[in-house]
């Protein structure tokens, strides 16, 4: 996997927030570090998914 550096994350994450906002979406500050994360390989591909199913089950819940 390739690591993404910080500028080319927030330059990907400025245009994510734009589009999503189009339709009603926003990220919260926890869900934006937990891709940081996962895009700049700090935590692997199943960690992702496990934590980012604990911050889906918040907003349900």
């Amino acid at each position: 996997m390739m690591k993404m550096t910080r500028e080319s994350f927030e330059k990907g994450m400025r245009y994510a927030k734009a589009t999503h906002a189009i339709e009603g979406i926003y990220l919260t500050a926890d869900e934006e570090e937990l891709l940081w994360q996962h895009g700049s390989g700090q935590i692997t591909d199943e960690k992702f998914e496990k934590k980012a199913l604990e911050l889906a089950y918040k907003v349900i819940q």
